[in-house]
């Protein structure tokens, strides 16, 4: 026992002294575990949590904490301790701090000075993230300081350079995450909406009453919002690092008259030297100027005027309350993030919290503010009654305004019209008892724009989709009542007057919803078309360009479907096509990072060459590194992205075990068979009234037992509560297959190009769960099957009479037939796609367009290589348009012609796919046809007039290959009489295809 241990012992109250130096024997015999440090931490006085932070922080304490020097991969992403209440938290902390005097001092010095990075030259910025890299190693408020860098400054590239060095002191390449959380925070491509919502779906069963206890979700709420919240945010800030434990004793300090508790246990706790230089330090943070983080941040454009693929705008009050996350020292920027953290950060975890009875934020009552329009928000202005609000923060003030529910039961519906219409993300931020409040006071039609909020809210929130029954059935009756039951009648009467809510009904009416409002949709089919509609309507309203491609993939799906069923209901599904909607919509940061990696990566390798290094050291640009780094992207990716196939809501594999376990199709198919045996009229003399009946009641019932285990502990993912279950929505990179599986989606991504990353996520997502639906079958037909009939065998043993030998027999055969039945569900399944040969494609197109007498002419090579995925609907959307186009404007009465050249890429199961349209053109009129190809391929194909002319045509061909190759691989030639024109495409090819 070292004598500090022995000392800091002597400083316990005496009832836990004994505790402590019994802790401190088992410490001696091994590294202490969580057990033993709640035990050390079990204390109910601040000088005993002041002590029990020197007992196992300290220099000599029982952890063996280093302060210096970390490596990210040091930082542990999730904690096991027990947060205790927030003054024992803020004397915990103080007493690291205390233990570590001289850091301490250093680290508030290092913060002060790391502060004024956006006042002086940007080299001296960067080279002072690389003293702190240094000196102090990896924290979280580092990673924030360079996440802001390397996404929001100009850099050079000896700059760059410079952050590379860094990147390696800190062991970035191998463990990434602590940047990677800081950036997709920051990183405007990124919704903080998206964000928060994948971490708390991933973590919904593992945070056990605290949130802050893992790295990702404490940086979503960058500060506390309320007292109790102070916590576990204390508590994480410690388990990080030191530097990040005295940036949030600064934190703390900057909101002490919010909360003055916890800032009175920091007075009465912390080393006065060290509280002096941090009030010092402070003060002189609090009268210099504020850095304008929102520098080069222009009003939000109108998005009609901008092409698609434009970066995404962000209102200046969420890029400032995204970005204060890295400044968080400044006390207005520190006031100013709180103020939203306690409205916005407390609702985006709101699912991981027990049922909200308070909020911690003033209360709002100015409903002329909210309805004023959009202005240039300023943090100047931020909470004076003059504000100038965009349509986040007016989303923020909404949010104040219902914290007090009277409120909600005043609006009248303009307001309600109004608000929705200029809000933002009402579906994730509202609590289901704020939308039946508001559901309950509404006229008719407020009362059906709630209802489609209340639709978004429960298809994002909940795997059952019955939830929402009310809200469905009166949207139905409000449609049928005013619009006949037309939805798109419906929606041309919303969308001039309420364009956002017409964006939540195109995200809220899906087609599974659609099929369940049975009084104006009659069948699946009426259910897609329905879908088309709505798509077409909304895009056409907003200028959408989006929604007008998801409504034509609707009508290439169902086309490219009559070459083979789309839907195998007896095997298990998940719709692909949602999922790649799904990938393209919600892209985390390892997305982001790797898409503009990968096109860099040949170049850099072409270009390694020697430089040096701020330091004075001689570096090269390390292919191991870079590959290492495109690897470790790749399974995080790939690791995000099979938990969502596993088990999102709406379209995960989870989804259909609800739907089988939901809607008694398990119940009914595993009890007909054995009913129905149990039923016969000659088996009725030997059952009723006798001992042999009596048996068979108590294995009936022990049976339906089993029934009710199957659906509640086997077909199940598996997680703490459901250990049993037969399914695992995690990947393992050290398994075999795994790897193996993560290496061929490597080597095609590097061999591909970023474009085709979601299509490749999901063919590695279906080759991953195959193992488990095989294992899943082969328990179900074998194990589950014995169980059961061995059961059956037990039971009945001592009776053996030929009429109950032969019910007994007819109960093992049904038996063994419906295990057989359920087995089945989990063959490798159909997966939405359809695998189709460019003949094939043609072929649908002639029958479409009535030229079954004089079919297009395919000929090339690999005629018979069958495509697959996304890749069929793109060929079959290309070819449909320039085959028309052939069609319609070429000589009648002669051939058209398609050829075709696909070759392997090494490696891969992709190939590069050539086609070429050739007909004759016209003997009159050839030089308009030629001049208006020229033209089409001349223009833009992407913007406002995609939307106004129609998606369609051969900048629709552009604007597919475009999305497919980066840019657009359309192009012609003149050859005599003829035109051809020409597309290239990557595609996937289906399982086993090469040659013919």
């Amino acid at each position: 026992m070292s004598a500090t241990v022995a000392r800091t012992i002597k400083k316990f109250s005496e009832p836990r002294r004994n505790a402590i130096r019994g802790a401190v024997a088992d410490a001696r015999r091994t590294m202490p575990g969580t057990t033993l440090l709640n035990a050390v931490r079990a204390n109910s006085s601040e000088t005993d949590m002041a002590a029990a932070a020197v007992i196992l922080e300290s220099p000599a304490g029982l952890r063996k904490r280093r302060v210096e020097g970390l490596l990210q991969s040091d930082i542990a992403l999730a904690h096991a301790l027990h947060a205790l209440p927030a003054n024992l938290e803020a004397a915990y902390a103080c007493g690291f701090l205390n233990s570590w005097k001289h850091d301490s001092i250093r680290a508030f010095e290092t913060i002060a000075i790391l502060s004024q990075m956006t006042e002086v030259p940007r080299a001296d910025a960067i080279g002072a993230l690389l003293r702190t890299a240094q000196k102090w190693g990896a924290s979280n408020y580092l990673a924030l300081k360079i996440a802001y860098v390397k996404e929001f400054l100009e850099l050079a590239d000896a700059e760059r350079l410079v952050l590379s060095e860094i990147d390696e002191l800190l062991g970035h390449a191998k463990s990434p995450t602590i940047q990677y959380s800081a950036l997709e925070n920051l990183k405007t491509r990124l919704s903080i909406f998206s964000v928060a919502r994948r971490h708390t779906n991933i973590l919904l069963d593992h945070i056990d009453g605290d949130f802050r206890r893992y790295h990702s979700l404490n940086n979503v709420v960058a500060t506390p919002f309320s007292t109790e919240d102070c916590a576990g945010f204390l508590l994480r800030a410690v388990e990080t690092s030191l530097i990040d434990a005295a940036r949030c004793l600064w934190i703390v300090v900057n909101l002490r008259s919010r909360f003055p508790d916890v800032y009175r246990a920091i007075e009465r706790n912390l080393d006065p030297e060290i509280l002096g230089h941090l009030l010092r330090l402070q003060r002189g943070i609090a009268n210099s100027p504020v850095p304008d983080v929102l520098a080069g941040t222009a009003p939000l454009a109108n998005p009609d005027e901008g092409a698609v693929d434009e970066l995404p705008g962000e209102e200046r009050s969420l890029s400032l309350y995204r970005r204060s996350i890295a400044f968080l020292e400044f006390p207005q920027l520190c006031s100013y993030r709180n103020d939203l953290d306690r409205v916005i950060g407390h609702r985006l975890v709101a699912p991981l919290l027990p049922d909200i009875s308070r909020w911690h934020a003033d209360g709002f009552s100015n409903i002329a503010t909210l309805k004023q329009a959009d202005g240039v928000f300023e943090l100047a202005q931020h909470g004076q009654d003059k504000v100038q609000v965009d349509t986040f923060y007016r989303t923020y003030l909404f949010l104040r305004l219902i914290q007090d529910a009277a409120n909600l039961s005043q609006l009248s519906s303009e307001e309600v019209q109004y608000i929705c219409d200029n809000t933002m993300r009402l579906e994730t931020l509202l609590l289901e008892r704020e939308l039946k409040t508001m559901h309950l006071n509404a006229s008719d039609e407020a009362r059906a724009i709630i209802s489609v909020l209340a639709l978004a809210l429960y298809r994002s929130k909940s795997s059952d989709p019955d939830i929402d029954f009310d809200f469905r059935a009166n949207l139905e009756d409000y449609i049928i009542r005013n619009f006949g039951g037309s939805i798109p009648d419906f929606i041309d009467h919303l969308a001039p007057k309420s364009p956002d809510v017409a964006n939540y009904i195109a995200s809220s009416l899906d087609e599974v919803t659609l099929q369940k409002m049975y009084q104006i949709i009659d069948s699946p089919l009426a259910a897609e078309s329905a879908r088309r509609d709505i798509l077409t309507s909304v895009g056409i309203h907003l200028n959408k360009i989006e929604y007008i491609i998801e409504a034509e993939a609707i009508e290439t799906r169902a086309k490219v479907a009559k070459l083979k069923d789309y839907f195998d209901a007896s095997r298990m599904f998940v719709d692909s096509v949602a999922m790649n909607k799904w990938l393209s919509s919600n892209p985390s940061a390892y997305t982001e990072q790797y898409k503009e990696l990968l096109p860099k990566l040949t170049a850099r390798l072409a270009a390694s060459q020697n430089v040096v290094t701020a330091s004075g050291k001689e570096a090269t640009i390390d292919i191991v590194q870079i590959t290492s780094t495109d690897e470790y992207l790749v399974e995080r990716i790939a690791t995000e992205a099979f938990r969502e196939f596993c088990v999102n809501n709406e379209f995960g594999i989870e989804s259909y075990l609800g739907r089988r376990i939901r809607h008694n199709t398990l119940q009914g198919v595993m009890t007909n068979s054995v009913d129905a045996v149990l039923r016969r009229p000659e088996h009725h003399p030997v059952i009723a009234g006798t001992p042999f009946g009596a048996a068979l009641r108590s294995w009936e019932h022990s049976y339906k037992v089993f029934i009710e285990r199957m659906r509640r502990d086997f077909l199940q993912f598996r997680s703490e509560a459901k250990p049993q279950a037969l399914f695992d929505a995690r990947i393992d990179p050290a398994d075999q297959v795994t790897r193996r599986n993560l290496n061929q989606l490597v080597q095609t991504l590097r061999r591909s190009g970023p474009e085709m990353l979601d299509e490749l996520i999901i063919s590695f997502c279906w080759r991953q769960i195959a193992p488990q639906l095989e294992f899943a079958s082969r328990q179900i037909r074998v194990k589950m099957t014995q169980d059961v009939t061995q059961h059956l065998d037990h039971i009945l043993q001592r009776f053996n009479g030929p009429e109950e030998i032969k019910i007994k027999s007819a109960l093992e055969d049904a038996v063994a037939s419906v295990f057989t039945q359920v087995a089945s569900w989990f063959q490798v399944p159909q997966t939405g796609f359809v695998p189709a040969s460019i003949p094939e494609i043609c072929n649908i197109i002639d029958i479409e367009y009535g030229r079954t007498a004089a079919p297009t002419i395919v000929s090339g090579k690999p005629l018979l290589t069958k495509y697959y995925g996304i890749s069929v609907h793109r060929l079959y959307d290309c070819l449909a348009v320039l085959l028309q186009n052939a069609f319609k404007h070429g000589k009648a009465g002669t051939d058209v012609t398609v050829h075709m050249s696909s070759s392997p890429i090494e490696e891969t199961n992709l190939h590069v796919l050539e086609v070429a349209v050739r007909s004759v053109l016209p003997a009159s009129g050839g030089e308009k046809c030629i001049a208006r190809v020229s033209e089409a391929l001349t223009s833009s194909e992407t913007g406002r007039d995609m939307v106004t002319e129609g998606y369609s045509g051969i900048k629709k061909v552009k604007f597919i290959t475009r999305l497919n190759e980066g840019k657009s691989t359309v192009s012609f030639d003149l050859l005599d009489d003829a035109i051809e024109l020409r597309f290239r495409l990557k595609t996937e090819v289906a399982g086993g295809e090469n040659d013919d």
